[in-house]
């Protein structure tokens, strides 16, 4: 098959990159998206990460924030580089976009938005201490793991200029990116608000904005958060929040809430060593519980072939132990199935349905099994 000249010199940047990372060790795992062969997942030491290809003008970024991990946000293992080749490996942030928890969840409670201003604010308080700009924050950039919100992908963040009057790249997503990512003027920790204040308010809404005139359109009519939504996404940087931690005192502090009837709290006791043991000790326990199953099951075929002569009896058995033993395992492997073939549906929201079909599935298979083997009788 021949490859054209545009198809190899698209193909240098991919050849160079997997060229650092085995020269770093790094063991290719996969792409992270389908026929796309960057982001790719890497392994070493038995760590899974990210590598991601970037430009050598983030190099300065990209290093400074390798240096300086932020908080809530993946931290960069390594920056590698060769002539024109610059890949990042960063740490893998396991979870869902907000994008995706917004189109299957519909609209945040407040309660939620408050936690989720509250976690991405702590990471642009560090960019600012470090004079990086994100811009490109928006839904689809943030991940909700462990209850926490994380800002990922910084492939368009900058460093701050000083006496600059626009920024060199227009980068941003339509909706999200404030007025100067255009560039009317020099985008700064300000742009990073006004960006969060559209994430905030989409979440708050369910809407999601495709201009500056939609999102004027859209805006939330909860009393507590309006004002906090419209400062942050001013047209004028000035009248915006100035840092980070100016929003971040602004927010609401008690919000309407459903009053919960307050249980006594009981401590309990941790025991570190318990936690780490068990994870060590994990593999070695499902293996053995493995082995364990295979042998049960070896001892029901022996059972099945020497416990009786009459072979409908032993069908009967055999089915018996299938519908007992065998379909909750199946059903355990299918939920693992779906949870990493459709990891952006909610299944624990489905998780009563399944166990219950689960249950009748296997009644019918008990109530059934005579009437199978007598049937398969009169076939033979």
């Amino acid at each position: 098959m021949k490859i054209s000249p545009e198809r190899m010199v698209a193909m240098l940047p991919i050849v160079s990159a997997m060229q650092l990372l085995s020269a770093a060790e790094y063991t290719p795992l996969g792409p992270v998206l389908t026929g796309h062969e960057f982001p790719l997942l890497v392994q070493k030491n038995q760590v899974v990460y990210v590598a991601k290809i970037a430009t050598m003008a983030d190099q300065p970024v990209l290093t400074q924030l390798a240096d300086h991990p932020t908080p809530l946000m993946p931290k960069l293992e390594a920056v590698l580089a060769d002539n024109d080749c610059l890949v990042t490996v960063e740490t893998l942030i396991n979870g869902q976009t907000l994008a995706a928890a917004l189109q299957v969840n519909g609209a945040f409670s407040p309660v939620q938005v408050n936690r989720v201003a509250r976690d991405l604010l702590q990471s642009l308080q560090h960019l600012e201490a470090l004079g990086i700009v994100h811009r490109d924050l928006k839904l689809s950039n943030i991940m909700i793991s462990r209850d926490r919100y994380y800002l990922i992908d910084v492939s368009a963040a900058r460093k701050q200029q000083v006496n600059q009057s626009s920024d060199t790249r227009l980068l941003g997503t339509t909706g999200f990116a404030a007025p100067e990512n255009y560039g009317f003027a020099q985008t700064d920790g300000r742009s990073d608000i006004y960006s969060l204040g559209i994430v905030l308010n989409c979440l708050l809404t369910g809407q999601i904005p495709d201009s500056r005139q939609a999102v004027t359109n859209q805006l939330t009519t909860d009393p507590q958060w309006l004002p906090v939504i419209e400062k942050a996404t001013a047209i004028d940087p000035q009248q915006r929040y100035q840092t980070a931690i100016d929003m971040r005192q602004a927010l609401p502090v008690q919000l309407t809430v459903k009053p919960k009837r307050h249980l006594p709290t009981v401590t309990l006791p941790t025991w570190p060593w318990l936690h780490t043991t068990w994870l060590k000790a994990y593999p070695y326990v499902k293996r053995a519980l493995w082995i364990t199953y295979a042998i049960f099951w070896l001892l029901i075929i022996a059972t099945t072939l020497f416990g009786t002569d009459n072979w409908r009896d032993q069908l009967a058995f055999l089915l018996e132990s299938i519908a007992l033993v065998g379909t909750p395992v199946l059903a355990h492997l299918l939920n693992r199935w779906l949870y990493q073939q459709f990891p952006q549906v909610n299944w624990h929201r489905y998780r009563g349905w399944l166990r219950a079909g689960e249950v009748v599935l296997i009644i019918v298979l008990l109530a059934s099994t005579g009437d199978i083997a007598s049937w398969w009788g009169g076939k033979l």
